[in-house]
């Protein structure tokens, strides 16, 4: 019999920076938009190791309003998407921000933890797992390979399928 799992929804854990960059755009009391992307892209990549393609932030202009809020979006290298929520912390400037949605990305520790519970439970084999990676551009249908390894050292291939646009996926040994 092959192990079957379904994992639940898999999600960016929330990612906050305190910007440190002036946020102002010279005299004219706007929040300096521009400025937030690359503060983005930044901490994205400290945090989390994920390459950000690109940051787009709305063009309009954004007065300086303490607890405004408004979205930015950052596509990730290789695919998926970030939904990030920018809140101005004071009306001087400063900002927070978080991931507050992701798109098409999934969390490859997540998955890996799945297999060794999984192998652990349905074949009482202690294995470790590992997917080559921390986070995995996917979309319903994608199928990818995992790793993993008995004690003893012996290996066992992984199959795993995204079984919908959630993040949920299914996996068995090859």
């Amino acid at each position: 019999m092959r192990p079957m799992v379904l994992l639940s929804s898999l999600r960016l854990p929330s990612l906050v920076l305190v910007a440190s960059l002036p946020m102002l755009a010279g005299c004219t009391q706007n929040l300096n938009v521009e400025s937030i992307g690359p503060s983005i892209t930044q901490g994205v990549s400290d945090q989390v190791g994920l390459k950000l393609a690109k940051v787009s932030c709305p063009s309009e202009p954004r007065p300086l309003k303490k607890d405004d809020v408004f979205e930015c979006v950052g596509d990730v290298e290789g695919g998926g998407t970030l939904r990030i929520a920018v809140t101005q912390t004071d009306d001087t400037g400063n900002i927070t921000w978080k991931v507050a949605r992701t798109e098409g990305l999934l969390d490859l520790s997540k998955v890996e933890a799945s297999i060794v519970t999984g192998l652990k439970q349905q074949a009482q084999v202690d294995a470790k797992a590992t997917c080559g990676g921390k986070w995995k551009a996917a979309k319903k249908g994608d199928a990818f390979d995992c790793n993993a390894t008995a004690p003893d050292g012996t290996p066992i291939p992984i199959a795993v399928t995204v079984t919908d646009d959630q993040g949920n996926v299914s996996w068995e040994t090859k």
